[in-house]
């Protein structure tokens, strides 16, 4: 092998302990080298939930959740309001905050379509929370699915999701009686649930949502 060889392997060398020296690529990464820590990192926009306006909402709100409405009222549940992200009508979530204090529930309503073909998609999401954390009980479309919270998407423990719209109370039902179940459950292992109140429920939603 001639001096040009030489050379040649002599680069190479160099070029691979390069590599090595810097990527480190058979060291075992941290989970601070993830992607998501890279992404958890990043600064958090603030959501904020507003008033959805009423012509939207009263036009739009399909008959069985405004006969559904009435009923959750009549068990004890309080109707904060129909509320959507600032500047954005494409969806609004009627609010209720449930009897035992102990729960947001949700009735999500996606927007389809345009003017004249506008479909509806309605969602449940129940939220619970305690110092720390939250407990997700939802029925949801895919697409939408994958919208749930945001940045801060909710661990298995977390959320119990059924992919599925809910089109009727009839649908909505067994979510309410699951969530109870998982909250009663959350409990014994030593939650100590938040009481929600008219003022902290839509905070405490923002939050998670950021």
């Amino acid at each position: 092998m001639g001096l040009g060889g030489f050379i040649v392997v002599a680069l190479f060398l160099a070029i691979i302990l390069y590599i090595l020296a810097t990527e480190k690529p058979f060291q075992t990464r941290k989970d601070t080298d993830s992607a998501g820590a890279l992404l958890a990192g990043l600064p958090k926009v603030a959501v904020t939930l507003v008033k959805a306006p009423g012509e939207m909402t009263e036009a739009l709100t399909p008959k069985w959740q405004a006969d559904f409405t009435q009923k959750l009222q009549d068990q004890g549940y309080i109707l904060l309001g129909d509320y959507s992200y600032a500047s954005m009508l494409f969806f609004w979530a009627r609010t209720f905050l449930s009897p035992d204090k102990k729960s947001a529930l949700l009735m999500v309503n996606w927007v389809e379509g345009k003017d004249g073909g506008k479909v509806i998609i309605p969602n449940l999401e129940i939220y619970s929370f305690d110092g720390n954390s939250f407990i997700l009980t939802a029925c949801a479309q895919d697409g939408a699915a994958k919208l749930l919270t945001g940045a801060n998407r909710p661990t298995p423990d977390q959320l119990s999701l059924h992919l599925k719209a809910v089109f009727a109370e009839s649908a909505a039902r067994p979510i309410i009686e699951e969530h109870q179940k998982r909250l009663e459950d959350w409990e014994s292992k030593g939650a100590k649930v938040r009481e929600l109140t008219k003022e902290n429920v839509l905070p405490s939603l923002s939050k998670i949502f950021s």
